[in-house]
C-alpha cells in the first residue's frame, strides 16, 4: 500500500498529468527497479501502471 496510489489511478481516476521531469523520473525509477530484479534473476511478469505505486512526493 502506498498513500499516492497507483500510477493507473493517478492517470485515469484522478485525471492526473505528469510534468516531463516527473515523467522522466518515473521512467528511470521503473527502469532501475526492473534492472535490479533482472540482475537478481527475478522476472516481474506483470509490469503495468496499476502495479506501479507512488508516495505523496513528486
Amino acid at each position: 500500500f502506498m498513500y499516492g496510489g497507483s500510477i493507473y489511478d493517478f492517470l485515469h481516476k484522478r485525471k492526473g498529468v505528469f510534468k516531463l521531469p516527473s515523467l522522466l523520473k518515473v521512467a528511470i525509477d521503473v527502469s532501475k527497479g526492473m534492472n535490479y530484479l533482472h540482475q537478481n534473476n527475478i522476472i516481474h511478469r506483470d509490469l503495468k501502471a496499476a502495479n506501479l505505486l507512488m508516495d505523496n512526493n513528486e
